[in-house]
């Protein structure tokens, strides 16, 4: 059943007087509180009604209503300003906290976590794409003797590994240049997805059998997997202690552990973010979230992929602002990403 103008009005000024408030809402309220065209009896029965089809929910405790989830979803959909551009104050601070500090993609999109968490006072989850596309750029082995090796592998989004690895017997200068010079022909300008068994097995047949090559093929076996696995930061939980819906400690602890034990839980239960997105209250599965709300938005890295960064806090959150807040902040994050790593000085992001 589709709401009237009128009770999404009220349903709207509700919501809002929560979310400033964090103390159920009465029609009293709502008639002192706000210039609404209405009578006190219109506004309670248009409350019962919207408790009735499930946009408001009653706590035992309290004669004034709060929003349920699916009042936030509506809200969120339909009833919610759309703020215009402001000063983008947080990208500036972005590019200037995170540039200074790192070059390299993951500890790029830790960092930007952080920062939002400062700058938002929510928990932030900052998560890295899943890199199957990502490729090597180069590879590089540094002798340290004839037994001891650095094996330096830099990628295409700017991360730069190395390991040293160990041979059974002694490798010459010959055998270690002959195999960087094959793994650069064959193995790089890939996707990580592409370098498989049988391509390891032309890097085999081209350097031949040298003592290098087991150690060498182990490590970036241990890399692919490394690299494409999404990473999952999450920094501020401790920030959700001081909102009221928390002061159960029972049921914070619950939920910090929950989140703390595996972050992965933190994905969004919707892989493909655009623009911004949110997950409210139960939307986030049968879990301690359940009671939770999260607002994400993508970043790109090129062909590469995309990541996602967000915030997570009560149900009863400023959306509006948030979500302001956070596209900013991810604009300015697809920014710093293409001029570090994509040599794209004009994103169109």
């Amino acid at each position: 059943m589709e709401l009237s103008a009128r009770k999404k009005q009220i349903l709207k000024a509700i919501i809002g007087d929560y979310i400033r408030t964090a103390e159920p809402v009465g029609s009293k309220a709502l008639t002192e509180g706000h210039e609404l065209p209405f009578s006190s009896a219109t506004i309670r029965n248009e409350m019962s009604e919207l408790e009735e089809m499930g946009y408001l929910e009653k706590p035992h405790t309290s004669a004034g209503r709060i929003p349920s989830p699916q009042g936030y979803r509506l809200y969120v959909d339909e009833l919610m300003e759309k703020p215009g551009e402001t000063a983008d104050d947080d990208g500036a601070a972005l590019q200037q906290t995170v540039l200074a500090k790192v070059r390299e993609l993951d500890h790029l999109v830790q960092e930007a976590g952080k920062l939002l968490t400062s700058l938002t006072n929510y928990a932030s989850v900052a998560i890295t794409p899943a890199l199957a596309q990502i490729s090597i750029r180069q590879f590089e082995i540094i002798a340290v003797d004839k037994m001891n090796f650095v094996i330096v592998v830099v990628t295409d989004s700017g991360t730069v590994k190395n390991k040293m690895v160990r041979t059974v017997s002694e490798v010459t200068k010959d055998e270690a240049e002959l195999l960087t010079y094959v793994l650069n022909q064959t193995l790089t300008g890939l996707p990580l997805s592409s370098i498989t068994a049988e391509r390891f097995d032309i890097v085999r047949r081209a350097a031949g059998l040298t003592a290098l090559l087991a150690p060498v093929a182990e490590y970036i076996a241990e890399l692919i997997a490394e690299l494409s696995d999404q990473k999952v930061y999450l920094d501020g939980a401790s920030k959700l202690l001081r909102f009221p819906e928390y002061r159960d400690t029972k049921k914070a602890q619950t939920l910090l552990d929950y989140m703390e034990d595996d972050r992965r839980h933190l994905l969004p239960a919707t892989r493909k973010i655009d623009g911004i997105q949110f997950f409210i209250g139960p939307e986030n599965g049968e879990n301690p979230l359940s009671e939770t709300s999260a607002i994400y938005a993508k970043y790109d890295i090129g062909k590469i992929g995309q990541g996602a960064i967000g915030i997570v806090g009560p149900t009863r959150m400023d959306y509006a602002k948030l979500s302001a807040q956070l596209s900013r902040f991810a604009k300015g994050l697809n920014r710093l990403i293409a001029e570090t790593f994509l040599d794209d000085k004009d994103p169109k992001h």
